[in-house]
């Protein structure tokens, strides 16, 4: 299963932290794992584009985690996107992606 846990602090978001695979088919076959590393590598890259020194990206083996050290309402808004992308893929597949939020 893939655990995706998103942070906040006063209402806005702080960080995201992907582990785990869905294991929803074959290694390679994946297409669960294939749409969510679609979305979150494309979020990063888009991050690190446009808010390189705003943000900490931490990429390892099955855990990736983006930190925001400043915030500012365009990288909210781009958080806000990255959600809900990720909540799609979550409510057609509950069983292989679970969200849990820390306020």
């Amino acid at each position: 299963m893939v655990k995706i846990k998103i942070t906040y602090h006063n209402n806005e978001y702080k960080s995201i932290e992907l582990t785990g695979h869905a294991l929803a088919g074959e290694y390679g076959q994946d297409l669960v794992c294939a749409a969510i590393s679609g979305i979150i590598n494309g979020a990063l890259n888009a991050f690190d584009q446009k808010f390189e020194n705003d943000i900490e990206i931490i990429v390892d083996d099955n855990w990736i985690e983006l930190k925001l050290k400043n915030s500012n309402q365009q990288i909210q808004t781009m958080f806000e996107m990255l959600k809900i992308q990720l909540a799609t893929i979550i409510a057609q597949y509950p069983k292989n992606v679970e969200l849990k939020e820390v306020r």
